[in-house]
């Protein structure tokens, strides 16, 4: 069992609500060839396919994995769940 730390050195073991032991989430593979950011960009709505818009769509979906992948890197350090 991993354990965590309590107050005053205390170890324990890291459980969920259920009283199992937690299992790691797998961060996502980010082949979109996008660039993340921290902001989604406007993708504009239309008849005519651009180029452009495909550029917003694979930078969005970038962006979206980085901030899963924050979160769950988050949730690791606090040991919600397993690394």
């Amino acid at each position: 069992m991993k354990p965590t730390n309590f107050p005053n050195g205390i170890r324990g073991p890291l459980l969920n609500s259920t009283g199992a032991q937690p299992t790691a989430i797998v961060d996502l593979t980010d082949n979109t060839g996008g660039t993340g950011t921290d902001t989604l960009a406007a993708i504009a709505a239309g008849a005519a396919y651009a180029q452009a818009d495909m550029v917003a769509v694979k930078n969005a979906i970038a962006s979206l994995s980085d901030k899963v992948t924050e979160l769950n890197a988050a949730l690791q350090a606090a040991q919600i769940t397993a690394s």
